[in-house]
């Protein structure tokens, strides 16, 4: 017969914890407790970075120079974070040189000639931005298509298996033209530019000069009538793209040396655009751009460089920027005239490029003169006193006065 009487006798309990082991194990869970949360943010912050740089690496279609080969996403991420330090090419010499390209792009006719040239060269120590706006029309010699417009480089470089295609192509022939070693190219068509600009919430351009241009291409073969007002412009992408692309305006602007002026203000818009409060506290504006740059651009900067020169130039300001055209005006570098098949062309009034190359040389050198209609004293040699003599009349244009010594 069982037992039904209750056993209140008490069973021994758990061996007491020895108070030091005790002590130990809180302190351990203790800084579980307190650093397990930092070091989970911290490995958050390191997945978003790497995250955020291969989508950088994936929107910049970054090739290399000679072979023309996209470089790797591994190679990429490997030098951002071993080479920290490393100087970009032309920093040395205090003077990175960068040309930056636009074309059409595949939904436009002549998809692959270039509708916008312009080196851009900064000046570290001073933290000085130059602009020179090359036109459509100058011809320059190419291999195998003797002289041709310049703006044909990038189609020619490509139909003739160029070394590092037509990017390194154009990048060559306006070596040739300026006299400048070309450290690093980049290169966009019109969709990519009206995308990125329409991602950081459009620019605000002050337009100097009204003007009405009745032959804007409509995207269907024919034609329509833009008019930008005198007076500052909030623009979107398509209103920003018809704004540098315009080639038969009144008032002046229908010339391609007004064009690269407009060219060069929308840039820097564009330039502060990026680097303004808002872009950066809401980053999927960037990472739109990005998005949307990745099937419309080409450069031979790795990210490293581009994050570089960001750096080296974060104290730029439209005070220390200079902009310049060449042109064919009564005291320009340039003459209009026709080709041997009728089409219209410009050339030097030289003869060659060494009035050209001359004032890009020493665009920095007198940069103070611009702004300020101040003097300058140019000491050289013999046989570039007579170079500054023959180009005084072009520079007193840009109020240099050029005292020969």
């Amino acid at each position: 017969m069982p037992n039904l009487i209750k056993d209140n006798t008490q069973k021994p309990g758990p061996p007491l914890v020895d108070p030091k082991v005790y002590r130990q194990n809180r302190k351990k869970g203790s800084f579980w407790r307190w650093w397990a949360p930092w070091i989970g943010l911290f490995l958050v912050i390191v997945f978003i970075g790497l995250a955020m740089i291969s989508r950088l690496v994936l929107a910049v279609n970054s090739t290399n120079a000679t072979s023309g080969e996209k470089i790797s996403i591994f190679n990429q991420i490997k030098h951002i974070i071993s080479n920290p330090e490393k100087q970009l090419q032309g920093e040395a010499e205090d003077r990175i040189n960068i040309l930056l390209a636009g074309i059409g792009g595949a939904v436009h006719d002549g998809a692959y000639l270039a509708d916008t040239i312009i080196l851009v060269s900064f000046k570290p120590s001073t933290q000085e931005v130059a602009t020179v706006s090359i036109p459509r029309d100058l011809t320059v010699r190419f291999p195998k298509y003797e002289w041709r417009k310049i703006n044909n480089a990038l189609a020619f470089g490509q139909e003739m298996d160029y070394p590092g295609g037509g990017e390194a192509l154009l990048t060559k022939v306006v070596e040739d033209v300026t006299g400048q070693s070309i450290d690093y190219y980049a290169r966009i068509d019109f969709e990519g530019f009206r995308k990125a600009i329409d991602d950081v919430g459009g620019i605000d351009i002050l337009v100097d000069t009204a003007f009405t241009d009745y032959q804007y291409p409509d995207y269907k073969y024919g034609y329509q009538t833009i008019t930008f007002k005198k007076g500052t412009e909030p623009m979107n992408g398509e209103r920003a793209l018809q704004y540098v692309r315009s080639r038969h305006g009144n008032n002046g602007e229908g010339s391609d040396f007004a064009r690269s002026t407009r060219q060069q203000k929308v840039l820097f818009a564009l330039k502060d655009k990026f680097i303004s409060l808002n872009s950066i506290i809401n980053p999927s504006r960037v990472i739109s751009a990005l998005n949307d740059l990745g099937a419309h651009n080409q450069t031979n900067m790795e990210i490293w460089e581009i994050i570089r020169l960001a750096q080296l130039g974060k104290g730029v300001s439209s005070e220390n920027v200079i902009n310049q055209v060449l042109d064919n005006g009564p005291a320009g570098l340039l003459a209009s005239t026709t080709g041997t098949d009728g089409a219209y062309i410009l050339q030097p009034k030289s003869g060659d490029y060494a009035e050209i190359q001359y004032l890009v040389k020493n665009i920095f050198n007198n940069s103070n003169i611009t702004k300020e209609n101040a003097k300058i004293e140019v000491q050289n040699s013999t046989s570039e006193a007579g170079l500054a003599s023959k180009t005084a009349n072009q520079l007193k244009a840009l109020n240099y006065n050029i005292i020969n010594v």
